[in-house]
C-alpha cells in the first residue's frame, strides 16, 4: 500500500477519534493492517510525528497526541497570527472568485443547524478557513498554515463536543464573510483575530476549567 495513503489513514483516524490521545499506535499491529514492512510504517509515524499529530517515548513508541493548556494557547496564537494577515490578504488579492466561493459558504452556514450538527459546522469551518489562505497568495503562509491545520485537528476534536462553541463560530464566519464581501480588509483581519482568540478563551473555559487565570499565557490577547 502507498505511504501516503496510509498515513492519510491514520490521520484520518485522528480526525474521527477512532485513535484518541494517549492511545499507542503498534508497530506491529499496523504492520499488519495495511501490510507494510516496518521500515515505510516508522516513516509514516515520524512524519506524522513531525507534523503533530503523534509524539514519540523513548523506547516506547508513538502515542496519538495529548494537547495541554500552553499548546492550545500557542496554537491558536499562531493561528490568529498567520490567519488574521490571510484575511488582510484575501480581502486584497481574492477578486471574485473568492467573493463567488464566500456567499456560497455563508448560504450554507445560513442553512446549517450548527447546534445539532457541531461536525458540520467544523467542515464549513475549513472549507471557510481554506479559501481565505488560498485567496491570500502566499505561499510561505500557506507552508506554515498545513502545519497548523494538523494541530487544529487536534483541537476540533475538543471544539466539536461543544454545539455553544461551534454556533458561536458560525456565527463569527458570517460576520467574516461579510467584512470580506465589502473589501474591508482591516476588520476582516480583526474579525479574523477576534474569532480565533475568542474560540481559545472558550476552549480553555469549557474544557480547562480554573485554569485560564493562572496560566501563564493568560493573555489570550492572541490566539479558532
Amino acid at each position: 500500500m502507498d505511504k501516503k495513503v496510509v498515513y492519510e489513514d491514520i490521520r484520518r483516524q485522528i480526525s474521527e477519534e477512532k485513535l484518541v490521545p494517549g492511545q499507542w499506535l503498534i508497530e506491529r499491529e499496523l504492520c499488519e493492517t495495511y501490510r507494510m514492512s516496518r521500515t515505510p510504517i516508522r516513516e509514516i509515524l515520524w512524519k506524522l510525528t513531525a507534523d503533530g499529530l503523534l509524539e514519540q517515548a523513548t523506547n516506547r513508541g508513538f502515542v496519538v497526541r495529548r494537547l495541554g493548556l500552553e499548546q492550545i494557547f500557542e496554537i491558536f496564537q499562531a493561528r490568529e497570527a498567520i490567519e488574521g494577515m490571510a484575511a488582510r490578504l484575501a480581502c486584497r488579492r481574492g477578486g471574485e472568485a473568492l467573493k463567488l466561493k464566500l456567499r456560497e459558504i455563508k448560504k450554507k452556514i445560513a442553512k446549517a443547524n450548527i447546534e445539532a450538527d457541531p461536525v458540520l459546522g467544523i467542515g464549513l469551518g475549513r472549507e471557510l478557513h481554506g479559501a481565505i489562505m488560498n485567496a491570500a497568495h502566499n505561499q510561505i503562509m500557506a507552508d506554515i498554515n498545513e502545519r497548523l491545520e494538523n494541530l487544529t485537528v487536534l483541537t476540533a476534536n475538543i471544539t466539536k463536543r461543544s454545539p455553544a462553541i461551534e454556533k458561536a463560530s458560525a456565527d463569527a464566519h458570517l460576520n467574516i464573510i461579510n467584512a470580506m464581501l465589502q473589501g474591508d480588509e482591516e476588520k476582516g483581519e480583526q474579525l479574523m483575530r477576534e474569532h480565533l482568540r475568542e474560540t481559545c478563551r472558550n476552549v480553555v473555559e469549557q474544557f480547562y476549567p480554573g485554569m485560564l487565570a493562572t496560566s501563564s499565557t493568560s493573555k489570550t490577547g492572541s490566539s479558532d
